[in-house]
């Protein structure tokens, strides 16, 4: 007779989507069939402000929630991206198939306070589903065009007894593709063939204690670098000597070769929780290792002009600890320590005109202490107060080159939430998010600094979440200012090197409006606004770089 109510678990704890002073946009399982969610950027595509595009490889991508974007290389996304409570800890995750999906939460703003690193723009919550008592097989195949066909399982059951349960799922993935080079006997450009798998282990040897077993294995590969040139083509040779100008058709994809790409992950966690009775510990820990890379034609165009080669490996560990109070009080609280340790190597080689260029190469240590507290209390009983914090010790060390830094940074935020009435909630929110700096892989002869500074934002919100006509129609509005300090911008320069470099002051206005309606039972209409309005006030030129 209405629509379904949402519960959430953002603030790690069984609240209704309607109390949660957050602009959020919440995916159920039912959700998750309608829309065909499979990836990242089908969640975008029912999510206002948030953006999501795929670049020119398997794993490569561009993520922009509330105009807060992620960079290129190795360019941290501006969301904690988080499955079955655990950090994609690689921006090259962001990109890796959804399947068998409980549920996914999209919260805008500032979230670093619970969800730490690269929270700066908001979260990206997924759960998988869990293993279940009663024994459950699930197989799905699908087509589309460009000879691409999925086929998608899982299982689950107890094993032996209730107390102990498992769950297994894949997908596989093969695509011919859709985008041809003309110029390379019409060969696809754009194919794709990626596996996946997970297993889940759930034990909960009394009514106190519970441990959450899982692995994930991911193998992506697919076509690279099929660009199409909008202009003709000029080779800037040494002076005195003039640029070589060439012609070449444009908007047609005309590599010289056919570029490919992959990205391999193996990543094990433990999730256990323990019942204290006055309060619940969490112990979240993780291990990941991530293998990429690409080869491409970079000039994109019949010249073998320039041709780039990337590798990037990671391996990270991260551990959590969280103690969360019992939901039933007039103060409700969460206190929280976490720990994240991460080699990275990357290398970008490219050869110009036949002559290899000495590579930008980084081994690149990294490590971030973090603490972090969110409370809750009733003013009354319509009036709540939230306050927030969390404080990040992060330091990059630059193995390559012996440089070092530590960036330091404390993130509070501050909400109050009235409850006009049992269908009305108003709220208003500022926050600090933080995204820490780094070094840049430079190549011989880059104009580019070394390194680049941290950058922060305050985001100041205010919002209403509303129900109407029996719960046959829900709404969310949000409006907000961000106020942006050393934001973070990915360049190229003439080296091909591509860094990162910090805008002194930008400013973003926005909102959102979200509306859901259940006219009759058997007819839902769904509707989603975001608007977004960016300025850079503050830019300092870089000698011999073009912006």
């Amino acid at each position: 007779t209405g629509i379904d109510e949402i519960v959430v678990t953002s603030r790690y704890r069984e609240e209704r989507l309607a109390d949660v002073p957050d602009s959020i946009t919440a995916l159920a399982r039912d959700d998750i069939e309608r829309y065909q969610i499979d990836r990242i950027n089908r969640v975008a595509e029912v999510t206002p402000n948030l953006r999501f595009s795929d670049d020119q490889e398997v794993g490569v991508s561009t993520l922009v929630i509330r105009g807060v974007r992620q960079n290129r290389g190795t360019g941290q996304p501006p969301v904690s991206f988080r499955v079955d409570d655990v950090s994609a800890t690689n921006n090259l995750l962001t990109t890796q198939e959804l399947f068998d999906i409980e549920s996914v939460d999209i919260l805008r703003g500032p979230q670093g306070a619970l969800y730490g690193r690269n929270a700066i723009g908001g979260a990206v919550l997924i759960s998988t589903r869990k293993p279940t008592v009663d024994p459950e097989y699930r197989f799905r195949f699908t087509a589309a065009e460009g000879q691409d066909y999925t086929l998608a399982g899982s299982a689950s059951g107890p094993l032996g007894s209730e107390n102990a349960l498992y769950r297994l799922s894949f997908r596989a993935q093969d695509r011919e593709g859709q985008l041809r080079n003309a110029y390379l006997d019409n060969q696809y450009v754009d194919f794709k063939e990626s596996q996946s798998i997970r297993g889940r282990l759930l034990f909960t040897p009394s009514d106190r204690l519970s441990i959450d077993l899982r692995a994930h294995y991911l193998d992506q590969e697919g076509g690279s670098g099929y660009f199409m040139p909008g202009s003709n083509g000029f080779l800037p040779l040494p002076p005195p000597d003039e640029p070589l100008i060439f012609d070449n058709p444009t908007y047609e994809i005309q590599s010289n070769k056919i570029g490919e790409s992959f990205v391999t992950s193996s990543e094990a966690s433990a999730k256990i929780d323990f019942d204290l009775g006055w309060g619940t510990l969490t112990s979240v820990t993780s291990f990941t290792d991530v293998d990429s890379g690409n080869d491409q034609d970079l000039d994109q165009t019949l010249v073998e002009a320039i041709d780039i080669v990337v590798i990037d490996d990671s391996q990270t560990f991260a551990q959590e600890f969280r103690l969360v109070s019992p939901s039933e009080r007039r103060l409700r609280w969460v206190l929280g320590a976490q720990y994240f340790n991460q080699d990275r190597f990357r290398s970008l080689a490219t050869t110009f005109l036949g002559f290899p260029v000495p590579p930008a190469a980084q081994d690149l240590e990294l490590e971030n202490l973090a603490a972090f507290g969110n409370f809750s209390y009733d003013l009354s009983d319509a009036l709540e107060l939230t306050l927030a914090f969390r404080y990040d010790e992060e330091t990059p060390k630059d193995l390559t080159q012996g440089r070092r830094t530590t960036f330091n940074e404390f993130q509070p935020k501050i909400s109050l939430a009235y409850r006009f009435d049992e269908d009305l909630l108003g709220y208003v929110t500022i926050g600090k998010g933080f995204r820490a700096g780094g070094f840049n892989n430079l190549a011989p002869g880059s104009n580019f600094e070394p390194g680049f500074s941290e950058e922060s934002l305050v985001s100041y919100e205010t919002g209403l979440k509303a129900s109407a006509y029996d719960g046959k129609l829900r709404a969310a509005l949000s409006l907000f200012v961000i106020d942006y300090t050393d934001q973070q911008f990915c360049l190229f320069d003439q080296t091909g090197t591509q860094a990162n470099i910090n805008v002194g002051k930008s400013e973003i206005l926005g909102g959102e409006i979200e509306l859901t309606a259940m006219p009759v039972e058997a007819l839902r209409f769904d509707l989603g606004f975001g608007f977004t309005d960016s300025e850079i006030e503050e830019y300092d030129d870089i000698p011999g770089v073009l912006v």
